[in-house]
């Protein structure tokens, strides 16, 4: 049988072709001589990899790699540019400077991010991904993402067909856009550009999504954004044309999505799906011991729990719908063969489409955020796709998360907590 895991109007996940060479480096870093910490590095599984901090002897640049998932700036600049310091050209040095390019993009800022790109390149001129990243990263990097005020708010709930929506003013112009985890860069069409009357620049990068594909985007930034109460300056936005999902046949002042840039300014944020929407509440205590989200480049991942296993998952706002991946297949192969059903299934994203092979499960009971939700039915790819498919064993949508009465993110505490009774 064959079905689409997304809806085409959305795609599952936008993500810049960046930081590949993180993973490549690890295996060849000089202080990555101990597998407690080379090993769930290399398999970017940042939860173990934080667990194993608190042995004693974990090498700067490991310490630095944990405080950049889990989006702790200070620590993470202080370990990693010691790195830096200390072995100015070698792998670990060059990886350091990756993984603060990445730190700093999703929190907007751009400038501190060019330097990294500059410094990659200085390194290794040849490297394409430093290399696509650079007029992107350049283009940027005169307007970091501020935030001017941020008060808490509550605005009414906006969900159609599972997608979460907020209201936005740009340019004295409202609008209406997607809240999507899964992005990390924002959107808008071109025609919406227009209509707020932004400039509108050519770069030459590329940014690809859940079907495989890489497409070419512009750039334009907004001086000033207003959602409630949260007033931001220089919100940097991909532009992309309207003929192209996610915007083909949206109406007008739809065209547009907010990424991880903006999600992290808002710091806090929490919904009830027969409700209202509230960001910019006090945050929990920050407790890494305890943090269940982390960042994989400008990926929320969260951990996950199937079977009494602990597995990761990408948390993506912007997915209609849950879907599992190659490591959930690889992780219990006897389930898939007791009750699977073989199918292919469509993903499509900004670049178009691409089918895979999957099997379609009955049912898979997870534990997310604390609580208990059903995935029925469960789509699992059985090959690698695209970007999560070699080590997040899924895509965690909204169809899972609007099974609770109320969701918490708290990029403060980095923890995502689902409530089901009062």
């Amino acid at each position: 049988m064959a079905g689409e895991v997304w809806q085409k109007r959305w795609p599952k996940r936008i993500f810049l072709v960046f930081c590949h060479a993180l993973f490549v480096s690890a295996g060849f870093c000089q202080t990555a001589s101990d597998a407690r910490w080379q090993v769930p590095y290399a398999a970017r599984q940042w939860f173990a990899l934080r667990d194993a901090m608190e042995q004693a002897g974990a090498p700067l640049f490991y310490r630095g790699a944990t405080e950049a998932a889990f989006n702790q700036i200070g620590p993470a600049r202080k370990y990693l540019e010691a790195v830096i310091r200390t072995a100015p050209h070698s792998e670990d040095a060059y990886a350091a400077h990756e993984l603060l390019a990445s730190l700093y993009f999703r929190n907007g800022l751009y400038h501190k991010a060019f330097l990294q790109i500059e410094a990659m390149l200085r390194e290794k001129p040849t490297a394409e991904d430093a290399k696509n990243m650079h007029p992107l990263f350049k283009a940027l990097s005169q307007s970091d993402q501020a935030v001017s005020r941020r008060k808490p708010s509550t605005l009414p709930l906006r969900l159609e067909q599972g997608n979460l929506y907020l209201p936005v003013t740009i340019g004295g112009k409202q609008a209406t856009y997607i809240l999507d985890t899964g992005a990390n860069f924002s959107l808008l069409s071109e025609s919406e550009a227009k209509r707020l009357g932004l400039l509108v620049r050519d770069v030459n990068t590329q940014i690809g999504d859940s079907s495989g594909a890489h497409v070419g985007m512009r750039v334009a930034v907004a001086k000033d954004l207003f959602l409630g109460n949260l007033h931001l300056k220089n919100v940097a936005f991909g532009v992309l044309p309207d003929t192209q999902p996610p915007f083909a046949g949206l109406p007008v002042g739809l065209r547009g999505l907010l990424g991880i840039p903006v999600l992290l300014a808002m710091q806090t944020l929490r919904w009830e799906p027969k409700g209202t929407f509230a960001f910019g509440f006090r945050p929990q205590p920050k407790r890494l011991s305890r943090a269940n989200l982390c960042f994989e480049q400008s990926f929320p991942v969260t951990q996950v729990v199937v079977q009494h296993t602990m597995l990761d998952f990408t948390l993506d706002t912007g997915a209609v719908h849950t879907v599992l991946s190659l490591p959930f297949a690889q992780k219990f192969p006897d389930l898939l063969k007791a009750s699977g059903q073989k199918e292919s299934h469509l993903l499509t994203g900004v670049g178009g489409s691409s089918s895979y092979d999957s099997v379609l499960l009955p049912i898979v009971i997870l534990q997310v955020g604390g609580q208990a939700v059903s995935l029925k039915p469960a789509h699992v790819l059985v090959k690698q796709s695209s970007d999560t498919s070699t080590w997040a064993a899924g895509n965690l949508g909204m169809d899972l998360l609007n099974q609770a009465r109320m969701i918490t993110i708290d990029f403060h505490a980095m923890t995502l907590s689902l409530q089901s009774e009062p």
